[in-house]
Parts: structure tokens; sequence; C-alpha cells
């Protein structure tokens, strides 16, 4: 059976969607009042390879219930086809069962077109099935109508075939009949920054980070004040085969959706947990749309996983700062005069507590959670 396959997951992409390294640290000049990150300039050398993050992508890899292995990627964003380039033929990945797009930002969803190299006169397979919010598919159809009806298509018309599929939050789907199962759930990615306008009682219903009213006359009478209300942007997180927790873009979790993510309670009192959990961490700081290392950090004490691994990164901290941080969290002894200043900051921001097990991901790593749930492994462990 689909549940009691063991889990594969290769991380594509692990950057931000500027990718890393950013043009503006590789080209400025010695006189530049900004100086270049070491973090970018490391890209360079062999030892900075880690620091090379596309954008944030992964392929999980499992068992379906008839035995066939079953292939999910998460996002295709803009450098989609370089990192399949890469990472597909190392690890023997070919056909993809299923695309799960957490939201329509560009380096969520911008490779879609890329898809036909899959299935252009069927050179993988006929076609991929995508898995969609409804808002993420009323984007799509917006910027790009020529993948929902071949109509729009120009040229040649060489187009991707996709079968789209509309997934809502928290309602758990099944991956055709693989028997692989998904629970979908909405959390925040920032704001929009178009407002609406609602009149206070529909204030309750109406999800919102801030408002105001402004009472207001016309022809000398004192209208009932309405609210302008600033929109979450919504972006989709994953909780797959109930070992796997995926939030690749967060600024807020809200509530009613931590049930779905914190561990349970058995009837003999021990915790059920996921095995691994993959969270966004775009800097030390927090962002209007990404939450910082020690929001990060305080999720994956919630979700309680296995292992964490953090993914979604800037160029403002390298992997191996990361790792140094990692292995503090963890318990490690350290010298803090060997700590670069960066690690400096973030100890600050980890605080005292200590036993967690956080990693920052990298492009191309592969991780293994058992059949069981309870052990999981990466490459660099063998």
């Amino acid at each position: 059976m689909a549940e009691d396959a063991s889990l594969e997951l290769v991380f594509l992409g692990t950057g931000t969607s500027s990718s890393l390294p950013q043009i503006a640290c590789l080209t400025a000049p010695p006189e530049s009042a900004t100086p270049p990150c070491r973090t970018c300039l490391s890209t360079v050398t062999p030892a900075g390879k880690r620091n090379i993050r596309r954008n944030t992508s992964a392929a999980l890899r499992t068992t379906g219930r008839d035995g066939q292995p079953v292939t999910i990627v998460i996002d295709a964003g803009k450098n989609f086809q370089a990192a399949a380039v890469e990472w597909f033929p190392k690890y023997n990945l070919r056909k993809i069962d299923a695309l799960l797009i957490t939201h329509a930002h560009a380096d969520a969803m911008n490779g879609l077109d890329d898809l036909r190299g899959w299935t252009l006169r069927g050179a993988i397979q006929s076609h991929i099935d995508v898995y969609v919010s409804s808002d993420t598919f009323t984007e799509v159809k917006r910027s790009f109508p020529y993948l929902v009806s071949k109509e729009f298509a120009s040229g040649g018309g060489d187009v991707p075939e996709f079968k789209w599929h509309i997934i809502e939050d928290r309602v758990p789907f099944e991956i055709g009949e693989t028997g692989v199962k998904i629970t979908p759930f909405a959390v925040h990615h920032g704001r929009l920054f178009t407002t609406s306008i609602v009149t206070s009682a529909s204030l309750a219903s109406n999800p919102c980070n801030s408002c105001h009213s402004d009472a207001f006359e016309a022809n000398g009478v004192t209208k009932t004040p309405s609210l302008e209300v600033l929109q979450p942007y919504i972006s989709f997180g994953f909780k797959i085969q109930e070992r796997l927790v995926y939030i690749s873009d967060v600024s807020f979790i809200p509530e009613d959706v931590w049930p779905l993510l914190e561990p349970r309670t058995r009837a003999d009192g021990t915790k059920e947990r996921v095995s691994l959990a993959v969270l966004d961490c775009l800097r030390l700081r927090p962002h209007t749309s990404h939450v910082g290392l020690e929001d990060s950090i305080k999720l994956a004490k919630r979700i309680d996983a296995s292992r964490t691994y953090l993914t979604g990164f800037g160029h403002e901290v390298s992997h191996d700062e990361y790792v140094q941080l990692g292995k503090i969290l963890g318990g490690a002894s350290f010298d803090a005069a060997e700590l670069t200043q960066c690690e400096m900051e973030g100890l600050k921001l980890i605080g005292e507590e200590r036993g967690q097990w956080v990693r920052p991901s990298y492009d191309g790593l592969q991780v293994f959670t058992s059949a069981d749930g309870l052990t999981v492994e990466d490459s660099d462990d063998r």
C-alpha cells in the first residue's frame, strides 16, 4: 500500500525568487557602496556550490498501491528547466505523476511552459496532472491562457499538455488511483496590494491582517463607516502521506491550520508526529512575505517533526552559517570567538533552548524517510 511506502525528497531548488547568486553581487565594481556578499561570491568556487540556489522546488518519490513509482513535483518556477536538467538524470527521475503549485508567483509557476519537454509529442508522457487552487488557476489563465485553452496558442502551437485539478484548503485528495494522499492547507504569504471595502458587519467573516475606517459626511448626513481590509496573499502548504509537511512560502500560519500540523497524542499517550518538515526561511530577519530564522524555528518547534529542513533562502546567510546555527540549536558546543558576525546575529535569534534538529537544505539534497515514518536520513548522512 502507498501508505506504507518510504518517501524520497529531492530539493530541486532552495532559493528565493531572485535565485542565487545575485547578479548585483557578481557584477559589483570595487568602488561600490554596497559590497558584494560573500555568499554570492562563493558560488564561483567549488566550496560554495551549496550557495547556488534556484527557485524553491522539490520532487517527491514514493511507491503507489500498485507497486509502481509515483513522482510528485512541487512548484515549477523561473529556472525549473535548469534544475530538472541537473537533478532529474542524477536521481533517475523522469515521469511526473503530479505537479503541485503552491501559489501563482513567478518563482512557483513560470516554468510551466518548460513542461512541454515531458509532453510534447508524448516525449515522456501524454500529459501532466496539475493541482492548483482556484485563485492560482485564475492567474494561470490570465498569464498563460494557451496552457489552459489551445485556441490561444500561436506559432507552431507547441504547448505542454495538462489536466488541471482544483484543490481546496484542508480538503484531502489522492494522486490518481495511486493511494498517495495529500492535504493542502492555506497559509499567508504576505499581502495583496489591492484592498477591499467592506461593511463593519461583514468584517468578521473576512480575513485580514489590518484594517481602518473613517466616518464621512455626504449631503450633511454622516454615513456608517466602512472598513478598508488588507487581504493576505494565500499560498498552499502540503501534508503528504501524514509524514511530510512542506511549507515553502509563508509569513503566517492561521491558528485553525495548526491541528493539521501539530503532533497528535495516541491512546497510549505517545506522540504521532510527522517525520519530516520543510519550512520557509528567507534570512535571519522576517520579511513581509516570508518568515525569518527566529520564526522558522518557532514553527519547527510547534510542528515537532523528527527533522526539519529550511528552504527558500536569500543571499544574506551562507549554507555553512545555517549549518553551524542548526548544530548549535541541536545542542552542539561552540566557541563564540570562531563564529561569523552573521552566526552571532543568528545565535541571538534562536534563543537559549536547545534540542531541535534543524538544517538548511540545498539544491540537489536527497532526503529519505523510512516506511515506518520514524527514520529520516539524507544524502549527507551516508
